[in-house]
């Protein structure tokens, strides 16, 4: 049987690794009032002023305090600030050409973008809600004037120009940006890039969640971040979710990047999402990110061209943490697909003709481990719905938030499920050389099948095809002298790849969706548990 020491040290090896994979050590502390940087301090004290209150499209004073403040900032900064107002909306357009053009030619820009209003009336289990717009799009005003203030200082070196629009309800089906692709086009033009900075929550780290189509020099752009975060595979989620940005509206006309926090969704369009809460490390992440992307393209010559950042092909991008964004051209991750498919298909056929697993077995441990995942959906998704109903909610998918116990059913469900893997395992093993392997070979094909599926619907499946091919070196490592280490390093490895997006997973669909989360969760269990039980025989 596999003993009790065993089960606890790869509990604390799962336990500690995905803590750190997904703890706030992997975001920047942030600088000082007095930092020569990008200063999540002075940002505050703009988001300050402007989160003092309400400023929806219900409150048109407090909107126009809002948009003051926010055109004399820009004013002082050393911009040309355009006020334009369309019946009751008021965008704010300003720019700031280089000193010197290129070739004498008339420069392009980057166009830094968020939105000025507050959310309207939101109701909330029976209770009106009016968000003081601190995080959204607090952040994004805040961020953006001292990113502004940062860029200027090197304007001797810029070959490119900068533009800012801050739009008016965004809140309201995206008034502002509407208005400005129809009545100011001229203003748009010369654009060569766009960064949104949007906020569905208060904190975690600003992800770039996505991007214009034909990403692959935008994604070469974004790599000189620091703290660089995001996935490709987000710009297919968010396109299903209930939210749109302005981005959103001109993504096809234009090279650019949306980038967010997303984490606490119960905070989000309520009373909640106020000054007193904002998070500092998560200002300090978008600076950190934008600060050398604006620099880079504010100074080479290349990107003069207005057409540079477009291209014809989508890069694959996740974030491995500590360690930045890992990308992969299109083809080049085909390739790994077709790589991994021929590796465990000839691998299969050995095991076969040299009768090292039997194929009844097989389809036996199949079953089972289908039935395991089968119950954790199903548990999880009944919980989800019995959740909603003590709440006397609605229950949906996508967005089911402002719910009492949830955190707690949340942390039952992943409990739950690691515990019901880890006596499934137990069961089907019992210490047989040879139904090891057949377990193995039967959480590989599942793993397969399930990554052909999701690739074939999202074009990705690096959370699944990551730990097909962990299971597959593990398997080729047994006997090597340094297996222990090199396993243990593989493990802390995969799940730093793959943990972070599971929690990002769940923190944009949130509870109504927690089933999905917990699925990856489980078919990532049953590809490092054969490895762990079998390195655990050194320590236990």
């Amino acid at each position: 049987m596999v003993s009790n020491k065993r089960i606890v040290w790869i509990t604390l090896l799962l336990l500690i690794t995905s803590y750190f994979s997904i703890s706030n050590f992997i975001l920047p502390v942030p600088d000082s009032q007095s930092s020569s940087g990008f200063s999540a301090k002075r940002v505050s004290d703009d988001i300050k002023i402007i989160s003092k209150e309400p400023h929806s499209s219900e409150h048109p004073a407090e909107r126009e305090r809002v948009r003051s403040f926010l055109a004399e900032r820009l004013r002082e900064i050393g911009f040309d600030v355009e006020v334009e107002y369309y019946d009751s909306i008021g965008n704010i357009y300003a720019s700031l050409p280089p000193l010197y053009s290129v070739s004498g030619e008339e420069p392009t820009y980057v166009l830094l973008m968020a939105h000025l209003d507050s959310r309207h009336a939101n109701i909330i289990n029976g209770k009106t809600h009016y968000s003081k717009g601190a995080a959204d799009d607090g952040y994004g005003l805040g961020v953006i004037l001292e990113l502004a203030k940062g860029v200027v200082k090197y304007r001797d070196d810029w070959s490119q120009g900068v533009k800012i629009l801050f739009t008016d309800a965004e809140e309201t089906n995206l008034g502002g940006i509407k208005m400005a692709v129809a009545k100011r086009g001229d203003f748009l033009s010369d654009v060569g890039f766009i960064i949104n900075i949007e906020a569905r929550g208060v904190k975690g780290p600003a992800l770039l969640f996505e991007t214009s189509p034909g990403n692959s020099k935008l994604v070469n752009l974004y790599s000189k971040a620091r703290f660089p975060a995001g996935y490709s595979l987000t710009s297919f989620v968010y396109n299903i979710l209930p939210n749109y940005s302005d981005f959103s509206l001109i993504k096809e006309e234009y090279s650019g990047i949306n980038i967010a926090v997303i984490d606490n969704l119960d905070y989000y369009h309520t009373e909640m999402d106020s000054f007193e809460n904002i998070s500092l490390s998560s200002i300090q992440h978008y600076g950190e990110q934008l600060t050398p992307i604006l620099k880079s393209y504010l100074k080479e010559n290349r990107y003069s061209d207005i057409n540079y950042l477009r291209s014809s092909t989508d890069s694959v991008y996740f974030t491995l943490p500590l360690f930045g964004i890992v990308v992969f051209s299109a083809i080049g991750y085909n390739t790994l697909n077709v790589i991994v498919l021929l590796c465990f298909v000839f691998n299969f056929i050995y095991l076969l003709k040299t009768n090292k697993i039997g194929i009844f077995n097989v389809l036996k441990t199949i079953i089972k481990l289908l039935i395991v995942l089968f119950f954790v959906v199903a548990f999880s998704w009944t919980g989800s719905w019995l959740i909603a109903l003590i709440n006397g909610a609605s229950y949906k998918l996508i967005g089911l938030a402002h719910l009492r116990f949830d955190e707690v059913f949340s942390i039952i469900c992943l409990i739950l499920t690691f515990l019901l893997i880890i006596m499934t395992f137990k069961k089907i093993i019992k210490d047989n050389i040879y139904r090891l392997k057949e377990y193995i070979i039967s959480s590989e094909l599942i793993l397969l099948v399930s990554s052909i599926i999701i690739f074939s619907i999202t074009g990705e499946n690096f959370f699944l095809l990551f730990p097909l091919i962990f299971s597959l070196i593990s398997r080729a490592l047994k006997g090597y002298k340094f297996e222990l280490v090199t396993t243990v390093f593989l493990v802390v490895l995969l799940l730093f790849i793959v943990i972070p997006f599971i929690y990002s997973l769940y923190i944009a669909l949130y509870t109504g969706s927690i089933f999905i989360p917990l699925a990856i969760f489980t078919l990532l269990l049953f590809s490092i548990l054969p490895a762990l039980y079998s390195v655990s025989t050194k320590l236990a």
